[in-house]
């Protein structure tokens, strides 16, 4: 068995070799700019396949008996028991590959998952890394990525923010939404097409409400809602619009007194 062995090393040595140079050329060859994720896992598979058939080969030279077909189903029966039990893990992992191949987003884009949003920062087949606005850094597993809604914001080079601004109701609508378009569209970083808008969206409590509506780029969309909010309050103020707060009426029924209040009006009286 030793002539054997020695020669099952040194097939399985070769196989490795291989298996190495493999995974570099199959890791150069898909990873993409905002994808190098997609060339490690492909080139993992690669790796554990090559290694896998180098094992077989030098099994096949230690015990000729043993055929590939017997071996492969010993090795099913042993999978189907990882499987189930490593079944999250192996979850995450088909999720991860999927989503490296359809990518349905990159790294550096904007998204949102349930509670969570933010910037991808990386994909591996395992997790998705996402920098939330404040600085923390959240790993969610790939199978809660692939079965769940994500929004992608930056999937489009645009977006489109609003703001509601509530004036009293004796002011003149027209008047009031002209001065918001105009505060609107003073800035650069509002697109002209499409065009901001504005109509009244609530009849409040104590105000009417106008919805105006303005897009941008994804870069300036933080940042010039800021402004805008800031600038249409002080037009508003500069055209002498107001904007009323929260006005509440209470409004008090008269109800007949308590015996002990009418006996003591009655003693007062004698």
């Amino acid at each position: 068995m030793l002539p054997k062995l020695a020669i099952a090393l040194v097939v399985f040595a070769l196989f490795y070799l291989v298996a190495m140079g493999v995974r570099r050329i199959v890791r150069r060859v898909a990873s993409t700019k905002n994808h190098d994720g997609l060339g490690n896992a492909l080139g993992r598979l690669a790796h554990l396949g090559v290694v896998f058939a180098g094992f077989l080969a030098a099994v096949g030279i230690v015990a000729p008996s043993v055929g590939a077909a017997e071996l492969l189903s010993v090795l099913g029966v042993g999978s189907v028991a990882i499987g189930f039990a490593f079944r999250d893990i192996l979850q995450n992992f088909l999720a991860g590959i999927l989503i490296l191949l359809r990518e349905p987003f990159s790294r550096g884009d904007w998204v949102q998952l349930g509670d969570h949003e933010g910037i991808v920062t990386a994909i591996s087949t395992r997790s998705t890394w996402i920098r939330t606005f404040d600085g923390r850094d959240i790993a969610i597993p790939n199978g809660e990525v692939f079965t769940n809604a994500m929004t992608v914001v930056t999937r489009t080079p645009t977006i489109r923010a609003q703001y509601e601004f509530g004036v009293a109701y004796d002011t003149d609508l027209d008047r009031a939404m002209a001065v918001i378009l105009d505060a609107i569209g003073s800035f650069d970083t509002v697109l002209d097409d499409p065009a901001p808008d504005a109509g009244v969206a609530d009849l409040a409590g104590s105000s009417v409400n106008i919805r105006a509506r303005w897009w941008t780029t994804n870069d300036d969309f933080y940042r010039t809602k800021l402004d805008v909010i800031k600038a249409v309050k002080e037009a508003l103020d500069d055209a002498g619009i107001d904007i009323p707060f929260p006005q509440r009426q209470l409004l008090f029924e008269p109800q007949e007194p308590l015996p002990i209040a009418r006996q003591r009006q009655g003693q007062a009286a004698e």
